[in-house]
């Protein structure tokens, strides 16, 4: 399970890391309200659910970032720390049980395992919205499917 859950959050920064490129070279969809908040949620989910995976517990509100650059910037530090995270500690916590934070009470439980597959699936929730709303203001995102990363051979995240 360990080498799947790798290789979804390895494909999920390599599709971050095109979606970021592709909102950034279209004029305007930074600037989008819809897609601004997306973003900020998306990240923030994942964001949130590193810290819980890793012992802590917050969840950063839309002020927390400065600018959206600072948003950027915030998310390829996630990304550093998830790696780590993944190389040193996710193997013997994938099935263990976790308390979320932020989750109604009484809390059924929820293993590590199963709420990095909700993060992995959650941001290609959050990705597809924004594709969406990028062709109604003009755009067009390429394809971030899970095969097409495997089929293009597993490029890594390439972020400017």
């Amino acid at each position: 399970m360990h080498e799947q859950v790798s290789e979804l959050f390895a494909h999920q920064q390599w599709a971050d890391s095109v979606h970021w490129r592709t909102l950034t070279a279209h004029p305007g969809a930074l600037e989008d309200e819809a897609i601004r908040k997306r973003l900020h949620h998306l990240h923030s989910v994942q964001r949130a659910f590193l810290d819980v995976w890793k012992g802590n517990s917050h969840w950063p509100p839309f002020q927390a970032f400065s600018s959206i650059e600072a948003l950027r910037d915030d998310m390829r530090s996630y990304y550093r720390e998830l790696v780590g995270f993944l190389a040193a500690e996710a193997r013997g916590r994938l099935d263990e049980i976790l308390r979320v934070p932020w989750f109604p009470e009484p809390q059924r439980p929820v293993r590590v395992s199963e709420t990095m597959l909700q993060v992995v699936m959650h941001s290609e929730h959050h990705r597809a919205q924004n594709a969406i709303r990028l062709r109604e203001i003009g755009g067009a995102m390429p394809l971030t499917d899970f095969i097409v990363w495997i089929l293009d051979g597993r490029p890594a995240p390439v972020w400017t």
